[in-house]
């Protein structure tokens, strides 16, 4: 134990620190990891609401992370692409945040698709894994 935590483990009694407000469910970025996807057009697509959901921590986003490294990053003018597509078919009701996560990978790996098929992939890959999940008896 650190000389840090020693201190503070005396002065609480020799009790330890609950960590207040975490709950089962984890933000998720569907495109990850973060150090790959940063900045330009590519962080902005990373960021966007769509790409950003509440899952299961200990459970699907577990399994997501152990099974998959990192989706591979497409190139700027694609995601520039993506991202504007993303806007018009939220801006005409085609998509909004209460739909699956199956449903955005199959979105996004579809405005990938030709263009940067390694991406397209990787969010394929992705869906294989959460549908897996999901298949399996509780």
């Amino acid at each position: 134990m650190s000389k840090m935590k020693r201190r503070y483990f005396k002065r609480n009694g020799g009790q330890k620190r609950k960590v207040a407000g975490r709950s089962a469910c984890d933000n998720h970025h569907i495109c990850f990891v973060r150090r790959k996807w940063n900045g330009g057009s590519v962080g902005e697509l990373r960021r966007f609401h769509y790409c950003i959901l509440s899952i299961p921590r200990a459970t699907l986003h577990r399994a997501i992370h152990e099974n998959l490294a990192y989706i591979p990053v497409p190139r700027d003018s694609s995601a520039k692409e993506a991202l504007a597509e993303l806007r018009s078919l939220e801006k005409y009701g085609a998509i909004s945040d209460d739909d699956s996560l199956e449903k955005r990978l199959n979105l996004l790996a579809a405005l990938f698709d030709c263009t940067e098929q390694p991406t397209a992939d990787g969010f394929r890959k992705q869906l294989e894994i959460v549908r897996e999940f999901k298949d399996k008896p509780p």
